[in-house]
């Protein structure tokens, strides 16, 4: 079970969602509440785990930021792992949760299998 968007392609993985954005992505309010929708019409609103492969991600802006972090942004995730591949993305990942105060749980890995093993504890 896969879906591709303009902006992220989303696939499931022994229970974990798996969304891997798109390269050169620049997330506004507009694409991220895009992003959102397709996330909960794709797991049909059911609670599950996420990676997020982030090193497509140029920018997020700051009501995008707020907008992923909030009850609606968060809503079907029951815990986040970002994966970064380069030193940008590590840091926009580090600024995002310095800047971002989340209701679930988030971490950053360098590593997917980490990312999923750490994640398996968050399947409901």
């Amino acid at each position: 079970m896969e879906i591709d968007t303009p902006y992220v392609h989303l696939c499931m993985k022994d229970n974990i969602l798996v969304g891997t954005y798109k390269k050169d992505l620049h997330i506004d309010l507009a694409v991220a509440k895009q992003i959102v929708h397709t996330r909960l019409s794709f797991t049909g609103g059911r609670k599950v785990p996420s990676l997020i492969v982030s090193g497509g991600v140029v920018s997020i802006d700051k009501p995008a930021r707020e907008y992923f972090s909030s009850d609606e942004g968060i809503q079907g995730l029951s815990a986040c792992a970002i994966i970064v591949h380069s030193a940008f993305s590590n840091f926009l990942g580090n600024f995002f949760l310095s800047v971002t105060k989340t209701k679930i749980p988030v971490k950053q890995f360098a590593d997917s299998s980490r990312a999923e093993k750490w994640l398996q504890k968050f399947i409901v």
